[in-house]
C-alpha cells in the first residue's frame, strides 16, 4: 500500500521536471544576451564584434586585423560606430609576432576590467550594425 501512495508523488515530480527541462531557451536565459558578428574585406582584413549583457553587467568588444602592406598602418586610427553612433576609435598597432596590423576597442560596466561605456552608447539588440573603419557587420 505504501508504494501506491508514493507513485502519485513520483509522477508529479517527473511532470514538474519535464516542464523545467522543456522551458524555452529565452526563459532560461532571460537575463543574458550574447551577440556577435564578423566581416571580411576584399583584401586580407577583417573585423569582429561582440556584445554581452548579463543582468546589470555589459561588455562590448570590437577588433580589427589586417595583413601587412595592404593600406593599413601602425598608428592609424579607425572609428567604431554602433547603430550609426560613433562610440570611439581604436589605434592600430603592428603585432610583433605576425606583422599583422591589429586594433581593439573594449567597454565594460565593471570599470576595473576595461574602459567604461561612453554616455552615447546606443541600445543593442539582434541586428544592430557595428562598423569598424571600412567594414561593418550585424550583431546576431
Amino acid at each position: 500500500m505504501e508504494s501506491f501512495m508514493k507513485l502519485p508523488a513520483l509522477v508529479a515530480l517527473a511532470a514538474a521536471s519535464a516542464l523545467v527541462s522543456f522551458a524555452p531557451a529565452s526563459a532560461q536565459t532571460a537575463t543574458r544576451l550574447r551577440l556577435q558578428c564578423t566581416a571580411d574585406g576584399a583584401t586580407d582584413h577583417s573585423i569582429s564584434a561582440r556584445f554581452e549583457q548579463r543582468s546589470a553587467r555589459k561588455k562590448f568588444d570590437a577588433s580589427f586585423e589586417a595583413a601587412p602592406n595592404i593600406g593599413f598602418s601602425a598608428g592609424q586610427f579607425l572609428s567604431v560606430a554602433v547603430a550609426g553612433v560613433t562610440v570611439g576609435s581604436m589605434r592600430l598597432v603592428r603585432d610583433a609576432a605576425s606583422g599583422d596590423i591589429v586594433g581593439d576597442l573594449e567597454f565594460d560596466t565593471r570599470v576595473d576590467e576595461g574602459n567604461p561605456f561612453p554616455a552615447n552608447f546606443p541600445k543593442v539588440s539582434s541586428g544592430t550594425n557595428v562598423r569598424v573603419g571600412p567594414l561593418a557587420c550585424s550583431l546576431r
